[in-house]
């Protein structure tokens, strides 16, 4: 059956191809067509077609693309250029990257009030001042050595331990300064 329905339009092709449809009905197509599409833009003689919920979605999908990307980069730039430049693993920056920072930005705000020592009593913050620095040392060595070390969580518990003894010790040395300023003001009374 397929044989001769190809071979009967072989064999009349050309009575086919001389019958072309009227304007008419092309123009009514045309009107039909156009009552069962949804109507569109014209943009350079062509129908565009916008569909509400396909342009919904894309629109939902790019804010939630934006928010994504916006978040990432706001975390991003949280983490400080000291533990970003660890380059660690994803599993220690999130058990050590918080303790990090929060004993780092401790021990340089303790940093900052001793330094307030310096112009009242030069020779007791050079001395407070050199025992801090061997221990910043010490920590700098440790961070060094991360990169190559085999266990870098040992070494980042040394990391944080190091960095604890900076701030007992910078407390102790805060203590000592206020005795020595309520001394001098007479607040404490000395046994004679």
């Amino acid at each position: 059956m397929k044989d001769r329905l190809e071979r009967f339009v072989r064999d009349n092709r050309e009575d086919f191809d001389s019958f072309e449809p009227s304007k008419a009905l092309w123009k009514k197509i045309e009107v039909e067509v156009a009552k069962q599409q949804p109507a569109g833009k014209r943009l350079n003689g062509k129908t565009v077609r916008f569909g509400g919920m396909r342009w919904g979605i894309a629109i939902a999908a790019s804010i939630g693309i934006l928010l994504t990307v916006g978040y990432g980069i706001v975390m991003y730039s949280q983490i400080p250029d000291d533990f970003a430049s660890l380059n660690l693993p994803r599993a220690y920056e999130k058990t050590y990257g918080k303790e990090l920072v929060q004993f780092t930005s401790l021990v340089e705000q303790k940093r900052e009030e001793l330094k307030a020592l310096e112009s009242a009593d030069p020779q007791l913050y050079h001395q407070f001042d050199a025992e801090i620095q061997a221990l910043e040392k010490n920590y700098q060595s440790l961070k060094n050595d991360l990169p190559q070390n085999p266990n870098p969580e040992d070494l980042l518990k040394a990391m944080v331990q190091n960095l604890t003894m900076q701030i007992d010790l910078l407390n102790q040395q805060l203590q000592i300064i206020q005795k020595i300023k309520e001394v001098k003001n007479g607040k404490i009374k000395t046994m004679v």
